[in-house]
Order: C-alpha cells, then structure tokens, then sequence
C-alpha cells in the first residue's frame, strides 16, 4: 500500500535530507560542494522529485528489485533519456543519479516513512 506524500510533512524537509545525504556524495558536485550539472532538469532526482516519493512510497517489500521495477514504470517511463525499448544510454553509462543513488534514495524515503508523526507533519528528519 503505498503512503500519501502528505504523510512526509514537509516535503521541501523530506528534499532537504536528500540533498544533504546524496549530493554530499555525488559524483556530479564540484570540489567547492555546488552541483556541476547545469540546470535542474539535468539531475533526475530533484527534476521528478514528487514522482520518485509516491513511486518509492507505494512499494512495500524487502525486495530492491521492487522498487526498481516502481521506479522504472513510474518515473523512467516517459523520461526522454529512455528509449522505447526501456534501454536507457545514461543508466548504462552510471550517469544517471536517480539510478546511481537509488538505494540511498529509497533509504532516506523509507526512514522518513517510519518517523513519527505528530499532527500529521514529520517531527524530525534526522
């Protein structure tokens, strides 16, 4: 059964412990900390950031092969890197982020699925 986004609270919070915990880390950010990748549209995280949320949050398995399959029909489905056989040239090259990164992904999501909430709104991120 899949969570409403409402149940993240804030979603800009939810966007927030994202970007903290993945583009720390990310290969695509310059040695000052700021992201190399020139428009926003260009990191599949943060462009399909709502679809990545509801995808990840209706998947309830212990099973990353679930997830992938959630992430592939919901958000690569109509992604212009993908082709019309579902092959896609920037997830072979590892240069997609949202595929490079998506067990953490999934991890930051689940966590914030099992944080309690108070008055419908997260608590707290961390």
């Amino acid at each position: 059964m899949g969570y409403p986004l409402e149940q993240f609270g804030s979603m800009a919070a939810l966007e927030a412990l994202l970007r903290q915990r993945i583009c720390s880390i990310c290969v695509d950010r310059n040695m000052d900390g700021t992201c190399s990748l020139n428009q926003r549209n260009d990191c599949a995280l943060f462009d399909r950031f709502p679809r990545i949320v509801r995808s990840i949050s209706r998947v309830n398995s212990e099973k990353i092969d679930d997830y992938v399959t959630a992430i592939r029909e919901d958000v690569c489905a109509d992604c212009i890197n993908q082709a019309l056989d579902g092959s896609c040239k920037l997830r072979d090259e590892v240069r997609c982020v949202l595929d490079r990164y998506l067990l953490l992904i999934i991890g930051v999501i689940e966590e914030a699925k099992r944080i309690t909430l108070k008055q419908g709104k997260i608590v707290s991120l961390v």
